[in-house]
């Protein structure tokens, strides 16, 4: 039912109450001013102060309901009515600032994240194969929007400036050089350099690589030294210096990863260490580095060569996007759902992610109570204050004339009450 209709209707109902007892009230003094030997009479007089006081009662309660929305009387209001409107900015700022304090503190934050247990609803709603194509479609739909700004003229140009400005202020020779201290600090660059060696030991003891060595072998042979290629046994020569070779080199490298010391590796390190030293100390080597960089971004060969990639991945994901059975679509679609179904089965993982979305949502829930505390008061400040009266009525003003009705009933209670205790009273003189 509309909330005006509803709101009519309790006050209808609160009047008609204070009406009777307002009725009541003066047909019983009219009666007795008529009819004086009813003056005395016990029934009536406590008909008649049990209405009048439901009548005060019920007047009590209009005013003091009534002066909330509207100034009392409307041409010269008294002091303390239409409290709503007169307190706009006071309710404003205490409302926000009760939310504020109410709904975005920690406890109540990490209250709420225990409470909804987030990765586990998470998981149920995404373990559902509809819920999971539904979000899928609706990354696509993202993604085809962002393809769709992206592909604006006047912002790939503002994104390409954006880029070319940002990376000509990168200090690459200290990036460079920060990122390779990194890389070898404690000697971990090793197990690199370890795994570089077993993969190329293992690639030249294959059959192929000494095929191929020994196929070098024999073209070498036949180039250089074609006359003794003739009486020679030289694809024999060029089998067996091919297992030398590889036998040699593959001795060399099993060496150089059984000891830590070796020279190889040693001689590594200087080079490495060298290197960072020169991009960090030396100016010719740092301006060597920007020259790169300037020359790799006003390549144009370069640019041509990204923009038509650019072209093409645009257009097969465009092209995939607008299929509701595309590629993307399905593999987001299994994902999603695969998270849901791990994060069902996995204990350890729901509670991993409910700890990160707490501390995230610790994290960001005092910024975030100011923005919304701060909309909240400026929007109530924004509003017409008469208009804000009448919309708080119209949500809590049925509710209030309920009140009237209480306070009329509640009064001539009241008022049978005090009219027994003062009969009885003069019975006891």
């Amino acid at each position: 039912m509309d909330k005006a209709l509803q709101l009519s209707r309790a006050k209808r109902q609160a009047g008609l109450w204070l009406l009777g007892a307002a009725g009541l009230f003066i047909c019983i003094s009219v009666w007795q001013t008529l009819q004086p030997s009813l003056s005395h009479h016990t029934a009536l007089g406590l008909i008649k102060m049990m209405a009048e006081a439901a009548l005060v009662g019920g007047l009590a309660d209009w005013f003091a309901v009534s002066a909330l929305f509207r100034p009392i009387p409307s041409f010269r209001p008294i002091p303390h009515t239409n409290i709503v409107a007169r307190n706009q900015r006071t309710i404003a700022a205490n409302l926000a600032e009760f939310v504020k304090e109410k709904f975005f503190h920690e406890q109540a934050i990490e209250s709420l994240v225990a409470r909804s247990s987030p990765a586990k609803a998470m998981g149920l709603w995404l373990s559902q194969t509809d819920n999971a194509a539904r979000l899928a479609h609706y990354v696509a739909d993202s993604l085809t929007g962002l393809l769709n700004v992206i592909d604006d003229t006047p912002i790939q140009q503002a994104l390409r400036r954006s880029v070319d400005r940002g990376l000509r202020k990168i200090p690459m020779a200290a990036l460079l050089a920060g990122s390779l201290r990194v890389m070898t600090r404690d000697n971990r660059h090793q197990q690199l350099v370890d795994k570089l060696i077993d993969k190329l030991a293992g690639a030249l003891q294959s059959e192929e690589t000494q095929a191929l060595i020994a196929d070098k072998l024999n073209v070498w042979l036949k180039t250089e030294y074609r006359r003794l290629e003739k009486i020679l046994p030289s694809g024999w020569l060029s089998e067996q210096g091919a297992a030398i070779a590889v036998s040699a080199v593959s001795h060399t490298l099993q060496d150089i990863n059984n000891d830590p010391a070796h020279p190889v590796r040693q001689a590594l390190n200087e080079q490495i260490t060298r290197f960072i030293d020169g991009l960090e100390t030396d100016p010719v080597a740092q301006q060597k580095l920007e020259d790169f960089r300037t020359r790799l971004l006003e390549s144009e060969a370069l640019h041509n060569y990204l923009q038509r990639i650019w072209q093409d991945i645009h257009q097969w994901l465009s092209d995939d996007l607008a299929n509701a059975d595309g590629q993307v679509v399905n593999r987001l679609s299994r994902l999603f759902s695969d998270t849901g179904a791990r994060l069902l089965a996995d204990n350890d993982l729901q509670a991993a992610v409910d700890h990160h979305i707490g501390v995230a949502a610790r994290y960001i829930a005092p910024e975030l109570a100011g923005f919304l505390t701060d909309h909240i008061r400026r929007t109530i400040e924004s509003w017409d204050a008469t208009d804000m009266a009448r919309q708080i009525e119209l949500n809590i003003g049925k509710d209030l004339q309920k009140v009237r009705i209480n306070g009329t009933l509640v009064g001539g209670l009241i008022g049978g009450v005090l009219f027994t205790i003062e009969y009885a009273i003069s019975q006891l003189a």
